[in-house]
């Protein structure tokens, strides 16, 4: 599992320090990479106008730092980036503060799923493939999109479309299973049995 965490803060509407014309933020830390580097406002419009709701996002070992330690702490951390960012004269304590911590909570621990190099789609279509009558679907069941939202979405229609077919009972096909794994996927296993669903920019070179 990978995380991602995006951090919240909401301040007073009549004291929004950052020009609202821009959508992103970004700060370079002198000494620690990826430290609160990227912020973004909601405050606009399209999104949440006279919100004064903007956030911050860290990845990897930043996430597991702030969502291990005490909210207080992350708060104070933030804070001190903006006020350097925007001087610290115009940087008001915010009237609200929140963030996840995907990586604590038992039934997740982590944000999105993260696959590590040499995963073959053997593999995947393993973790994807149906126990019986039951079926899987979500952003870790797709071959093309895992750790994206439009993964899940697009699992999650062909997965329903499958067991409305077996309610209809017009197939009786299961998932493919793999007993025995291969060291590396093959370019016949690029296919729809696989998870494997369009050629994308993956199956470059192949064609």
């Amino acid at each position: 599992m990978g995380t991602y965490t995006k951090i919240f803060l909401q301040f007073p509407p009549d004291q929004v320090f950052w020009n609202t014309s821009y959508q992103f933020f970004l700060y370079a830390d002198p000494d620690e990479r990826g430290y609160y580097p990227i912020f973004q406002s909601l405050d606009a419009e399209g999104f949440l106008p006279g919100s004064g709701i903007i956030f911050v996002t860290v990845v990897h070992s930043q996430s597991y730092v702030v969502e291990a330690q005490d909210d207080q702490i992350t708060k104070e951390e933030v804070l001190t980036v903006l006020r350097r960012m925007f001087g610290a004269e115009n940087v008001p304590e915010p009237i609200a503060f929140m963030y996840p911590k995907w990586s604590l909570e038992r039934w997740a621990f982590g944000s999105y799923s993260d696959w590590p190099p040499g995963t073959s789609l053997e593999m995947h279509q393993n973790l994807r493939a149906n126990v019986g009558r039951l079926y899987f679907a979500g952003e870790a069941t797709s071959a093309e999109y895992f750790g994206f939202l439009h993964g899940a979405w697009f699992e999650g229609q062909a997965m329903g479309q499958k067991v409305a077919d077996l309610v209809k009972k017009a197939t009786e096909t299961e998932e493919v299973h793999y007993e025995v794994l291969h060291g590396t996927t093959s370019e016949d296993e690029y296919n729809a049995a696989n998870g494997w669903q369009a050629s994308t920019f993956l199956t470059y070179g192949f064609e």
